[in-house]
């Protein structure tokens, strides 16, 4: 499963938007298309901030699988962050997490995601 960071999404809309091959376009052409795409609840979240009316980020979101928060993920988020030298955001701990829980590789443009062992974790390349 491939669990697509906030980074990611915010740079996929602009490239949608604008009607132009980028980064992430070319990154999601790449894969296998068989491959499960998912976000997490929190990503949706901080997306959805960006926009003026939320039905936008649903019609826009609609093509992904949402990720519940669950029991797992909140164990994984708490000892991952007592884990690290230095914490995670709040907001990137629940993603980590959720990446960790579902054995999923993540993908954006937060170079604090590299810190989490076990995390399998591409970033996004210009």
């Amino acid at each position: 499963m491939l669990l697509l960071d906030t980074s990611f999404l915010v740079e996929y809309e602009r490239e949608i938007n604008d009607d132009r091959l980028g980064p992430a376009r070319r990154f999601l052409q790449t894969r296998d298309r068989q491959e499960a795409v998912a976000i997490s609840l929190i990503s949706l979240g901080e997306f959805a901030e960006g926009l003026e009316i939320p039905s936008d980020a649903e019609a826009f979101l609609s093509r992904f699988k949402i990720l519940q928060l669950s029991r797992k993920i909140v164990y994984k988020a708490a000892a991952m962050q007592s884990a690290l030298p230095q914490r995670l955001g709040e907001n990137d701990a629940w993603i980590a997490a959720t990446a960790l829980a579902y054995n999923a590789e993540l993908v954006g443009r937060e170079n604090a995601f590299q810190r989490v062992p076990r995390l399998k974790y591409t970033p996004l390349k210009p």
